[in-house]
């Protein structure tokens, strides 16, 4: 058995969900694991130890993160650096990166810890830099992908990007969107981006709505430095654009304002059952197995 030490993460699932997670926990206990939960599991902990959320990932040798994949980038966000395994469990609806069905745990478990029939999946992480009148503020790494839109009035937004130096462009655009690989099947998605296989080793530069048709999303190795010039039209407001990463609160910019992304040294391992694969994933959350002629009349 690989892991000896079992944490339990949840964001609010330990008290809304009508699951018995007490099955689980007894589960794990009966075959000997030590098992450390969060503070959102107070309600069925017992005798456990709970522990703050930002902590349990450095006492732990396996994260179950229940919820969905804002769960995850929850907990990515609270164990910055550290880089534990995580196992997702859904108990929501659609996720790409929560893809155990929380009705399918005790049988995924039982693979992947008493039979060892897990694979294990790294998954790149955004580092971002922002230089306000030649400051530096680093922002917390993104397991998603980096958003930049116009402030509380919707307008467009003008920005340079440059990749390696190579100026790529002047756009002007509802937003931009930098994502992962992980990141390209959320936001990145829906506005027209590729889905990328999680484990390469790319960037995707996405334009929200672009003013100029013939701009498409462009990737990039990860191996990229990406600079991003923010600059607002005469007769705006100063600061009127705002930049978030994996949905966290953002941060308000201003005219001149550069952004500067490369890959983070902090990635992050996510456990799955063997024979699990990204293909199967979007089958399954994209309904591509839909046969459009079964309901058709012959």
């Amino acid at each position: 058995m690989a892991f000896k030490r079992i944490g339990l993460s949840s964001w609010s699932s330990g008290q809304k969900s009508t699951f018995d997670f007490s099955k689980i926990i007894n589960w794990l206990c009966e075959k000997n694991i030590d098992v450390i939960l969060d503070e959102t599991f107070s309600n069925v902990s017992g005798s456990l130890t709970t522990v703050p959320r930002e902590e349990i990932g450095k006492k732990t040798d396996l994260l179950i993160v229940f919820g969905g994949d804002g769960s995850i980038l929850r907990a990515v966000h609270e164990l910055s650096n550290e880089e534990p395994l995580i196992l997702g469990v859904n108990t929501g609806h659609l996720g790409f990166l929560a893809d155990i069905p929380i009705f399918e745990l005790l049988p995924a478990l039982e693979r992947i810890l008493l039979k060892d029939e897990y694979v294990v999946e790294s998954r790149m992480r955004l580092s971002t830099s922002v230089f306000k009148e030649s400051k530096e503020q680093k922002i917390h790494d993104a397991l998603n992908d980096l958003v930049l839109t116009a402030g509380p009035v919707a307008h467009m937004i003008e920005t340079e990007i440059s990749v390696n130096g190579n100026q790529m462009g002047n756009f002007r655009s509802d937003g931009l969107i930098i994502a992962t690989p992980t990141g390209s099947t959320a936001y990145s998605l829906s506005a027209g981006g590729p889905l990328i296989i999680p484990d390469m080793d790319v960037m995707v530069i996405n334009l929200i709505c672009p003013h100029t048709l013939s701009n498409r999303p462009i990737v990039v190795s990860a191996d990229s430095e990406i600079e991003v010039i923010f600059s607002c039209r005469e007769g705006q407001s100063k600061e009127n654009a705002l930049l978030s990463l994996d949905g966290f609160p953002g941060i308000g910019l201003e005219s001149g304002s550069k952004i500067r992304v490369i890959k983070s040294p902090h990635g992050i391992k996510m456990v799955r059952p063997k024979g699990a694969n990204f293909f199967n994933t979007l089958r399954d959350k994209l309904n591509w197995e839909t046969d459009p002629r079964k309901n058709s009349q012959r």
